[in-house]
């Protein structure tokens, strides 16, 4: 093993340095995760119960489905990304995490913005630019707050006890640098300086495939690219093309943007260059999958002994389908159907949510046991989480890429008359009501099991540990050629 590479007291102590800052960010994550799915849940039901909540004019649905989905983007996925990105940037930095009393106040910071702004959506402040619907009030908070954890991130690395740089650590670099060039170009261009005409979707448009492109699908192939040679004990499939498919989604994803703008009222190269660009993220997206599912390759059997696994498992899939589902919606001839269904809304879902977020639970399993020195208490708890997310996000994909394709051709039949296609589309509005009922309840027992583990009084009697810590790994000896995996621990 590399002398470099810390041993399991030197890990212990980098968890302990984590610990509090990575509990924090993750319990908010999953208040917001559970606010936010209520919201998004209630939302769902007037598609095809018009008369719920609607005597209150907080709770209507232009009002709720903007708020829910802030909550969740903002509220849920940036705190879940902060807590992993710092743990796993301390890790792979093999250092502890310094003065990280500060994170506790970008924590707060960052929630009471997010909290101030979807309130302002509910309370009727909201603008009309989609992820961007928060009051314009709260921008200078957030990004006040982010500034604070990316110093602590930047810190970290900048003081690391290793030589080399893993693929994890690219993403996670990336996906920190590529948000505040966002928001804050987009909160410039629509607020602060506005841009005029058409310009303002195209901004609006760049900036909402940005964010879940350039931010989250980052993060969650950090996860991926650190957890599978980390449970399954070998070295990444095909390493050495990492480096290309991180600068080839970096570079397309950015222009792809103006795809989401066909048949829109902006000058046709815009959504041009967007169908161009979709067409070469293909090459990042083939390269990933090469790697990750090459590394799987003869070993997935490990996934019935590893729950982290089978998240992750869920999380490279789904990023795969989301690429293919922006592929589609980027051809015109597929647009014309597609647009304005439920395919569109599902393909920004597969991204968020079966692809992200499924990778952020399973990084919570992995992490937090080791964060905290506990056992999950409740197998059952835990099961019922996978089984709900597994099972939903296959209802969701197969019922609404069914349902959407469906819509788009009684949408384009001139002879259907609208109302009846909203009779028809019903039974669908339900399923996924049904659905996301069904992810609530999930999130309901991680939540659960979160707070019995993450409570400082030590539980006595607990059950037997439902994932024990791996043995450790030589670094050297599962580290890809000319690739050590230094910093890496169980």
């Amino acid at each position: 093993m590399n002398s470099t590479a810390p041993n399991r007291s030197e890990q212990i102590e980098i968890d302990a340095s984590a610990r509090w800052p990575v509990l924090v960010f993750f319990g908010y994550a999953l208040g917001w995760l559970l606010v936010g799915g209520v919201m998004q849940l209630a939302a769902a039901m007037q598609l095809h119960q018009p008369g719920f909540l609607s005597a209150c004019e907080w709770t209507t649905h232009g009002r709720l489905a903007p708020a829910a989905q802030n909550a969740l983007v903002y509220g849920w996925g940036m705190n879940a990304a902060f807590a992993f990105g710092l743990w796993l940037m301390a890790r792979l930095s093999a250092t502890t995490l310094r003065h990280g009393g500060w994170l506790f106040v970008a924590a707060k910071f960052w929630n009471t913005g997010v909290a101030l702004g979807v309130l302002g959506i509910l309370g009727g402040y909201s603008t009309s630019f989609e992820l961007l619907e928060m009051p314009r009030y709260v921008s200078l908070l957030l990004l006040t707050a982010y500034a604070l954890i990316g110093v602590w991130a930047v810190t970290t690395f900048s003081i690391r006890n290793t030589e080399n740089v893993y693929a994890s650590q690219w993403y996670l670099f990336g996906a920190a640098f590529w948000f505040p060039w966002l928001y804050a170009l987009a909160q410039v261009m629509l607020f602060k300086a506005p841009v005029r005409g058409v310009l303002q979707p195209v901004v609006n448009a760049w900036y909402a495939h940005g964010l879940y492109n350039l931010w989250f699908v980052p993060v969650a192939l950090a996860a991926a690219y650190y957890f599978l040679p980390k449970i399954l004990g070998k070295p990444v499939a095909n390493y050495y093309l990492a480096p290309l498919a991180f600068w080839w989604l970096a570079i397309t994803s950015a222009f792809a943007g103006g795809s989401r703008l066909i048949g829109a009222p902006v000058p046709v190269w815009i959504p041009t260059l967007g169908i161009v660009a979709n067409m070469l993220v293909v090459v990042g997206v083939v390269i990933v999958a090469l790697n990750l599912f090459g590394t799987l390759s003869g070993r997935h059997a490990a996934a019935r002994n590893s729950l982290t696994l089978r998240f992750i498992i869920i999380s490279i899939t789904s990023f795969v389908l989301a690429a293919a589902m922006n592929l589609a919606l980027s051809m015109r001839g597929f647009a014309v159907t597609a647009q304005f269904t439920m395919l569109d809304g599902l393909r920004d879902w597969l991204t968020f949510y079966a692809c992200f977020s499924t990778a952020m639970f399973g990084a919570a399993y992995f992490l937090l046991p080791r964060l905290t020195g506990k056992e999950w208490r409740s197998p059952a708890l835990v099961k019922a989480h996978f089984g709900a997310t597994a099972l939903g996000v296959l209802l969701m994909v197969a019922g609404l890429t069914y349902a959407g394709w469906s819509q788009g051709h009684m949408l384009n039949d001139a002879a259907v008359p609208f109302a009846a296609i909203t009779k028809a589309m019903a039974p669908w509005f339900a399923l996924r009501s049904a659905v996301l009922a069904l992810l609530l309840v999930g999130h309901v027992a991680f939540l659960i099991n979160f707070i019995w583990i993450a409570c400082p009084i030590n539980s006595q009697g607990t059950a037997a540990a439902v994932f024990r810590v791996p043995p450790d790994l030589s670094t050297e000896a599962h580290a890809p050629a000319g690739h050590s995996l230094k910093g890496v621990g169980p």
